[in-house]
């Protein structure tokens, strides 16, 4: 939210981006200029005055101000939401101007060398086209086969540009990734280095802050609420895993920061890498169109090679309903085993079950507050959401018929590592999900445990497919590769290329060979073809043409209006409402097209009914100005208890 305040008569007039203490309520809080020489609000008879201006090398830069006022217009969203969400809640109190410590997190062990690797040709190619252009704004898309070196490239770019002052923000998807990658840059750059993510406490978060505004820290790797820490001379953006959904925001302020990045480099006047083995569909356009320049890892850094690809077709060669694992990847599991060597099993379904089932009338325990069934868990026992966290232990009886037979159906992580456990009693194994990923120092240990050759076996979900460099790792599973394509949504067949493509990737990046066994009822399909070839060019061709044809990003851009409340019947009527004014809005506007009111895919999400209306348009930016200007009208029309979210380029759309 933004407040209105007086700035006494014996100050100067403060610069926007300053820091300032301010009356808020009974007490007082930490506030930032937004604006200066705002009229007299109508209506009130006093506006109280700023208590205190904070030291001004605590400000925030201009180009940052710029980045959020960019982001507040693309994003539709009011200032406030971006401000809570790039700035550490600690910031905002009393306290913050006496920069707390905190004890720092120490880096991962086990993943670091503190000696640089030798070069490939490739790489020095990389590093030195994007040095030329170290001083001018300039994206680039780092494509690089797994295994490639792209860590290798971002440590070289970041060492030259310590060693001229500067400084380097490195963004990873997610907060599992963020040890290791400390680890590494840390074992080259020491205290330089620091992290930022939401797994942090506030105190700790609050202490990087100050680290990279005082020019402490010189390297800052982090999630997407990193993206705008105010490094001093900020000279680098690297955005790994590009095409990863994780960088883009589902709650309150929905923002992309893949996106956000590139404008943050543009504003800053420096290059911006996005880096990935699989880039995305839009990166991929973004390059073929020229605003991007590519720059190609096409071999591995290592001794090691691209892992042979065997395809299993599950409709032939049927899978053992316990393990999912097919004959053919039984019998290499066991010789990968019998010759002390790794393996990396991966399905993405947490949980010992995804639901339990009465055999006495059909009856399926579900979630109270989401419309689904809740996914059974049996250490500890009990039957979770994983949407709202509802959590309930299982029941004795059926509650509908009374019944004893209650059984769990399906297989999630947890029952494979507990039935591989009995089978292989000797083998060390370990599951590594979200259910694990909850508590950071048991993630730690474990991806530390597998990387030092001490686990023979790791199960788990897309945790294990992102980022992990392994040197005994020789076979990965994917047990059931097309599980995917059965999602309503026009991503489904590029998550698909994408997760197969990377989990595929940890295996042999070494000296020894590695091998994947891929799985799957749909062999045929142009997303699992293209990843049995390891081609995305041939996949993003593909895509490409069915994107164009449907009219669905790049080629044309998708805004998503969110209705949600407690009482169904209120937000049915207001989205039909809204799309009816929708289509008198942009009546005369041919390339905008309103599609809707639908219900979302889950209909009833953590207590709240939600509905949808759908903007699709090949002229976003004209579209987003008349949105801009009727938001405000369409908010003030929408029945008590009913709430209108904007989403811009969503990930999920149905």
């Amino acid at each position: 939210m933004t407040f209105t305040y007086a700035v006494p008569e014996e100050w100067e007039m403060p610069a926007c981006g300053r820091l300032a203490r301010v009356p808020l309520g009974k007490g007082a809080s930490v506030g930032i200029v937004a604006e200066t020489g705002v009229k007299f609000p109508e209506g009130l008879k006093e506006v109280k005055p700023l208590l205190e201006l904070l030291p001004e090398d605590l400000s925030l830069k201009p180009t940052l101000l710029r980045v959020f006022e960019w982001a507040v217009g693309h994003y539709l969203t009011p200032p406030g939401e971006v401000l809570r969400t790039f700035l550490p809640p600690g910031l905002f109190k009393s306290t913050a101007a006496k920069g707390e410590r905190a004890r720092p997190r120490a880096p991962m062990i086990g993943f670091g060398e503190a000696v640089a690797p030798s070069l490939t040709e490739a790489q020095r190619v990389a590093i030195a086209d994007i040095l030329e252009l170290r001083e001018s704004f300039q994206p680039f898309l780092l494509q690089g086969i797994t295994g490639s070196g792209k860590t290798e490239v971002y440590l070289r770019l970041c060492e030259e540009l310590l060693q001229r002052g500067r400084s380097a923000l490195i963004l990873v998807p997610e907060i599992a990734l963020t040890p290791q990658t400390v680890g590494r840059f840390a074992a080259r750059f020491g205290d330089a280095v620091g992290s930022y993510h939401s797994g942090m406490t506030e105190a700790q978060r609050l202490q990087t802050w100050w680290g990279a505004q005082s020019g402490r820290l010189k390297v800052l790797v982090g999630t997407r609420s990193a993206l705008c820490l105010p490094l001093v001379d900020l000279g680098l953006i690297v955005v790994d895993e590009e095409h990863d959904s994780s960088y883009k925001q589902e709650e309150r302020f929905r923002y992309h920061a893949r996106d956000l990045a590139v404008v943050r480099a543009k504003e800053e006047g420096i290059p911006v890498v996005l880096g990935s083995a699989t880039p995305s569909i839009e990166t991929m356009e973004n390059t073929a169109r020229g605003k991007y320049r590519l720059l190609k890892l096409p071999l591995r850094a290592t001794a090691g090679t691209l892992p042979k690809i065997q395809l299993v077709d599950l409709k032939l060669e049927p899978a053992d309903p316990e393990t999912m694992m097919s004959p053919t990847l039984t019998e290499k599991l066991e010789a990968v085993l019998a010759r002390g060597e790794q393996a990396l099993l991966f399905l993405n379904r947490r949980g010992f079950a995804p639901y339990l089932l009465c055999r006495g009338c059909g009856e399926v325990p579900n979630c109270p507050n989401c419309e689904i069934a809740l996914t059974f868990h049996k250490r500890p026992a009990g039957m979770v959401c994983h949407y709202c966290e509802f959590h309930q232990k299982p029941p004795d009886v059926c509650a509908s018929c009374g019944a004893i037979e209650i059984q769990p159906m399906g297989t999630g992580t947890e029952k494979i590592e507990e039935v591989l456990q009995k089978r292989y009693p000797q083998t060390r194994l370990a599951r590594l999900d979200r259910d694990v990923a909850s508590g950071r120092q048991r993630t730690e240990e474990i991806l530390s445990s597998f990387a030092a050759g001490e686990l023979d076996l790791l199960i788990g979900t897309q945790l294990v497919a992102k980022g992990h460099d392994f040197k005994r790792l020789t076979l990965v599973g994917i047990l059931l590769a097309d599980s995917t394509l059965n999602q309503p949504d026009f991503r489904a067949a590029e998550r698909l290329f994408q997760i197969v493509t990377q989990v595929a990737g940890r295996a042999g990046r070494h000296d020894l060979p590695g091998e994947v066994v891929l799985q799957t009822f749909r062999p045929t399909h142009y997303a699992v073809t293209s990843a049995l070839a390891q081609d995305p060019e041939a996949f993003f061709q593909h895509e490409r043409v069915y994107r164009e044809e449907a009219s669905y990003p790049p080629f044309h851009r998708v805004v998503l209006l969110k209705l949600s409340g407690t009482q169904s019947p209120r937000v049915e009527q207001a989205s039909e409402k809204l799309a009816e004014d929708l289509v008198v809005l942009f009546g005369r506007h041919s390339e905008v097209r309103v599609l809707g009111p639908a219900k979302a895919s889950m209909e009833k999400l953590r207590g709240k009914y939600r509905w949808q209306v759908m903007l699709r348009t090949s002229k976003f930016e004209g579209m987003r100005r008349v949105l801009e200007e009727k938001l405000p009208y369409f908010e003030a029309q929408l029945p008590a208890g009913v709430t209108l979210h904007v989403d811009v380029d969503p990930i999920g759309v149905f």
